[in-house]
């Protein structure tokens, strides 16, 4: 009987051990399972946040790869319009017709003119031109090496350019002279001239326009207007001395024009300082360039 229960015990304890040590490698089981689900859920995270990482930098890559897209579509669209803007400039100058006159000529003449129409006063067609005080260098030279560049420039602007003359020797009455510019209806007659004076400190360039007679009555506003922005725009871009804007009553060329003239007296040939500029290609690039952005905005 001793023995039995001895045996019952013994069995009983193995149980309770058996139950023991299950419960305990359950436990250690589930440690180690919680563990592991601990690991591989920030395993998890960090995979996931590598692919979120990765997601957002392909979703960058990919959105300013289409601001790029966009940006190049819209420099492309703004070129296209600046292009077509440019074109409807130079159609619209193209309808606009600018007559260029280069002062005096290689040819004198002594023959007389109406200053006006209807007027008394004779004045001669062709007295000759100023000439440098150094180099000797006739006027008309100068005016026309200004005129033909402006011609360019101008006619790159889109504008039809017309001049009175294209050679030095050839000889036009200022009545003549006018008649280009009334018979082609320009917009603007443009008179390109350097000045001289007995006093050879005096510099500086000048714009002449038309006084308000009853000969010049019908072009006077605009050609004052006109002559106002060509010559503030020579100043600005040339930047010589500024003699201003002046009405003349006696000009023959502005008193038979039936269209907006202004003659400009681009410096002194007198001035042995403007002389030396007047002469150089450089400079006279400078005064068409000048003269021809004034011209344009002038007619805008």
């Amino acid at each position: 009987m001793i023995k039995i229960k001895k045996i019952l015990l013994a069995f009983m304890c193995l149980v309770i051990i058996g139950g023991v040590l299950y419960k305990v490698n359950y436990v250690k089981k589930e440690h180690e399972k919680s563990v592991q689900a601990i690991k591989t859920n920030e395993q998890n995270k960090k995979l996931n946040k590598i692919a979120n990482e990765k997601l957002l930098a392909k979703a960058k890559k990919v959105k300013e790869a289409e601001a790029v897209k966009d940006d190049k579509a819209l420099l492309k669209i703004n070129k296209n319009k600046e292009i077509l803007k440019k074109q409807k400039d130079l159609d619209k100058n193209l309808a606009k017709v600018v007559v260029i006159d280069p002062g005096h000529a290689s040819i004198t003449s002594f023959e007389q003119e109406k200053q006006a129409p209807g007027s008394t006063i004779m004045k001669i067609k062709e007295p000759g031109g100023a000439e440098g005080i150094n180099t000797k260098m006739p006027e008309y030279v100068v005016n026309m090496a200004v005129a033909v560049r402006l011609k360019v420039l101008l006619s790159k602007k889109g504008y039809t350019v017309i001049m009175t003359k294209t050679e030095n020797k050839q000889m036009l009455g200022n009545i003549a002279r006018a008649k280009v510019g009334n018979d082609s209806k320009a917009n603007l007659v443009i008179r390109i001239h350097a000045d001289s004076n007995d006093n050879s400190s005096v510099s500086g360039a000048s714009m002449l326009v038309p006084t308000d007679t009853k000969n010049t009555d019908p072009i006077y506003k605009l050609s004052k207007q006109y002559g106002e922005v060509v010559f503030r725009n020579l100043i600005n871009d040339v930047g010589m001395n500024d003699r201003g804007v002046v009405e003349r009553d006696d000009m023959t060329g502005f008193n038979w024009s039936k269209v907006p003239v202004i003659l400009v007296e681009m410096g002194f040939l007198s001035n042995s300082s403007e002389e030396r500029l007047l002469i150089t290609e450089s400079y006279q690039d400078k005064l068409a360039k000048g003269l021809a952005d004034g011209i344009d905005a002038a007619l805008k």
